[in-house]
């Protein structure tokens, strides 16, 4: 297993399931692909394929995709951003339930062989998010260093997203006492955060954060900034962990963090 260029190796991974409304797999479209594997290779130690849409993988388990941007997608005033899908084992029946609660489709359900199906769409306060039916893809498969952890989206109206999500996956809310925050639980397990005190752009797709474990924030922070990216919070402790948000060479945002086993 090959060293990451910040000093690290990946950990063992180990296959994930996703309950109803859990944060399963994240894509991006950029500019350059080349350039984007570099960065997330000498970050995170994912290795690709190499097709036009290509699986980042932590040894045999995937992790994410990357595409390179073509046609109408190029937008050189909008930066790059991860999409975020959340997993439910019915689309068809979601994208009822989503257009009910005040959704709106952008992308209708489109089957990827055997893989599972997706659709995309924006929340009532404009945020858009994937959403993914699995067949032999269940989402990302791997944990530990280089594998997201935890996932949030900031919301300048956290009630009507919170609302919404409870009503298209039937996640359980639990307000964080002293904070603009509330965790959606689904299977028992907290999936998802919902903040609404916050000052990332609440459009579109940035409004999400995706948060991927590495072994050191310090040391994730230095090499973003060193390949071309920003450090957009520098590395500080939480309870939860030490931490930073970041963005790559294209602008878009994500952030990393050293999980406290004991939190």
């Amino acid at each position: 297993m090959r060293v990451c260029e910040h000093g690290y190796e990946p950990a063992m991974t180990t296959a994930v399931e996703y309950p109803a409304g859990a944060p399963c797999w994240m894509e991006i479209s950029v500019p350059e692909l080349g350039r984007a594997k570099e960065f997330y290779g000498g970050l995170f130690g994912w290795e690709f394929d190499d097709r036009p849409y290509t699986l980042a993988r932590l040894g045999p388990r995937r992790v994410a995709g990357l595409s390179e941007q073509w046609g109408t997608d190029t937008d050189p005033a909008e930066p790059a951003a991860w999409t975020v899908f959340l997993s439910t084992r019915d689309l068809d029946t979601a994208l009822r339930t989503l257009t009910e609660a005040g959704g709106r489709l952008l992308a209708a359900r489109q089957d990827i062989g055997d893989l599972g199906a997706m659709a995309l769409a924006r929340d009532p306060t404009g945020a858009a998010l994937g959403l993914w039916q699995p067949d032999t893809l269940r989402g990302c498969e791997a944990s530990g260093p280089g594998a997201p952890v935890w996932t949030e989206v900031a919301s300048a109206d956290i009630r009507a997203t919170t609302a919404f999500l409870v009503r298209v996956f039937g996640c359980e809310p639990e307000r964080v006492d002293g904070f603009d925050f509330v965790t959606l639980y689904s299977g028992g397990s907290p999936v998802l955060g919902v903040y609404g005190d916050d000052d990332r752009p609440r459009r579109d797709h940035a409004a999400w954060l995706t948060y991927f474990a590495v072994r050191s924030a310090d040391a994730a922070a230095e090499y973003t900034r060193s390949a071309g990216g920003r450090v957009l919070r520098p590395a500080a402790d939480s309870p939860y962990g030490r931490w930073c948000v970041l963005s790559d060479p294209f602008g878009a945002r994500f952030a990393a963090v050293e999980p406290d086993e004991a939190a």
